[in-house]
């Protein structure tokens, strides 16, 4: 704002400016305020709302950010020079230092000096211009704080480990607890601001203890990665400032119920598992690409035998070195994925996926028919030889699978519980295998509702998503005539399922950077003898696509 006046000028107003600290989280201003100053942002970041009530009520899912201001930035002029009250709120999006100039001082300066009313002049002027109604792009999450969530636990390999991944990606430095060893929270803000100037990402590592510098790291990073040990969290131990963070589960074995706490304590916004030994540097550099919005993921879709086609694409991404990161789908879409998610090799998936649908498990009918034709102990008996006890939430492959529920008519995203149990459920077609019951829920085929959830993954917004769709066109056989052909009843109520979805398909599936839709029109969907023809035309599909897919894999992570 000053930096068009003369020394002597700029040294009158040094004269008459204030220092002020305001912690992240903290409001800075709220609308209905009267004008009584405006601010320089030295350090920080402060975010210009819309939304808060006067009284300091407000609804996050309502609250509009209108401007992101960091160093160098003003806040608060215009309702000096016009005397109106706030008219919108302003609070710490980081730890910031401010510099403060009172009414009074403001008023001196623009009768005393004549070259800072033009200056304030220009500054109102480019302010007005951009005010447009429309709200400024958000910064990139730049800076990373890896903390830990326990005490004794060293994470400086696990931070070096997401370093080394970032340094693929573009420029990385790394703050440590020794930068806390000089200086102070405001060295820290300037040091911080000038590192984010010069790389492409930062990372702060936390101490393993509390004091001033985990509190700074904890205040000032745009992305919390918390690291937490096959440990429960401490009982009645509130971490506010840490939900929403990205949780990595770190160790070679990750109790369920262990998991389970961390998540409830933290509603993380993501999960990665970190494994060690051999695996570690593999899952760094994939929670890495994932942090930076550069990991692929792949959403499967429904469609009977059909989505055998699955596992070849699949099988030609593996072959040409192309890492999958995140997969999900439904009904034989979410088996395939939970083959893959589960760490299964390719020959094992094929062998795991064909004993799922071989004859001997299929024929279990029961007799007399009650809620479908078939029984699942078969299919139950084959799901837990092929997942054990394995949970979801700590696999090092992020999966979800989803599912519909009969009693409240919506899309369940199945993101925890046992691997097995959510595989059945996102595939119990109605009428030929009875739903499934859980906490008053009952399950059935996901494609009633959501054949191909590109939605689910693209909201993650980690990175470019690849979708497969398999459910194709109708294409019956032909009568004497020359006319459609009636289907058998299970062509029917497979085709069923998808005409529930088939309303919100192709908005959802326009979501996706890519959609191949490999040509399975032709097979019908319960020949589940037709295993070989349907990996060999998914094969096909990959190679064909192979080329673009590289071309999303490479593209530069946003900035």
């Amino acid at each position: 704002m000053f930096g068009a006046l003369p020394a002597e000028a700029r040294d009158q107003v040094e004269e008459r400016l204030e220092r002020v600290a305001v912690e992240a989280g903290d409001w800075l201003i709220r609308k209905g305020d009267p004008g009584d100053a405006l601010y320089l942002v030295e350090t920080g970041r402060l975010e210009v709302v819309r939304g808060e009530g006067p009284d300091g009520s407000r609804d996050d899912d309502e609250i509009e950010i209108l401007r992101v201001l960091g160093p160098g930035a003003t806040v608060g002029e215009l309702a000096l020079v016009t005397g109106d009250p706030r008219s919108a709120s302003v609070r710490a999006s980081r730890d910031s230092s401010l510099l403060r100039l009172s009414f009074e001082a403001f008023r001196e300066l623009m009768t005393s000096v004549p070259t800072f009313t033009r200056a304030l002049v220009s500054t109102l002027g480019r302010q007005l211009q951009a005010s447009g109604g429309l709200p400024e792009d958000l910064p990139e999450h730049k800076t990373f704080a890896v903390v830990p969530l326990l005490d004794g636990m060293d994470v400086a390999a696990i931070a070096d480990g997401v370093r080394r991944a970032f340094a693929d990606l573009g420029g990385v430095t790394v703050l440590d607890p020794s930068v806390a060893e000089s200086g102070d929270p405001v060295a820290w803000g300037h040091l911080l601001d000038e590192s984010e100037r010069q790389n492409q990402r930062v990372i702060l590592v936390a101490d393993r203890d509390e004091g001033e510098w985990r509190r700074f790291c904890v205040r000032q990073a745009d992305r919390l990665v918390c690291v937490a040990p096959p440990r429960m969290p401490p009982p009645r131990k509130p971490m506010p400032r840490l939900q929403g963070c990205d949780l990595i589960f770190v160790g070679p074995e990750y109790p369920a119920e262990v998991a389970a706490a961390w998540i409830e304590v933290l509603r993380p916004r993501s999960r990665h598992r970190i494994e060690a030994g051999e695996a570690q540097g593999a899952d760094l550099a994939r929670a890495a690409r994932r942090l930076t919005g550069s990991s692929l993921g792949l959403v499967l879709g429904g469609g009977g035998a059909r989505g055998f086609a699955h596992l070849g694409l699949i099988e030609v991404l593996e072959e040409n070195g192309i890492l999958v990161d995140r997969i999900g789908g439904t009904s034989m879409g979410g088996i395939v994925s939970s083959t893959f998610a589960v760490g299964l090799d390719a020959p094992s998936r094929r062998r795991a996926v064909k004993s799922i649908f071989s004859r001997r498990v299929r024929h279990r009918y029961q007799v007399p028919p009650r809620s479908a034709v078939s029984r699942t102990d078969g299919a139950e008996q084959v799901m837990e030889r092929i997942f054990g006890d394995r949970v979801i939430e700590t696999l090092p492959i992020d999966l979800f699978t989803v599912a519909a529920d009969m009693v409240e008519a919506e899309m369940v995203v199945q993101r925890s519980g046992l691997v097995a149990e959510a595989a059945l459920n996102t595939a119990r077609i109605p009428a030929f295998l009875p739903p499934g019951q859980d906490a008053g829920r009952l399950f059935v085929d996901g494609g009633l509702i959501r054949n191909l959830p590109v939605d689910v993954m693209s909201d993650m917004d980690e990175g470019p998503v690849v979708a497969v769709e398999v459910g194709g066109r109708f294409e019956p056989d032909l009568d004497r005539e020359g006319h459609p052909a009636l289907p058998f009843l299970g062509e029917t109520l497979l085709r069923s399922v998808l005409l529930g979805s088939a309303a919100a398909g192709e908005g959802v599936s326009g979501r996706a950077d890519l959609l191949i839709e490999p040509e399975v029109s032709r097979l019908k969907m319960l020949d589940f003898g037709s295993f070989d023809r349907a990996v060999e035309i998914g094969r096909a599909a990959g190679e064909a696509h192979l080329e673009e897919i590289r071309s999303l894999v490479a593209a530069p992570a946003p900035r």
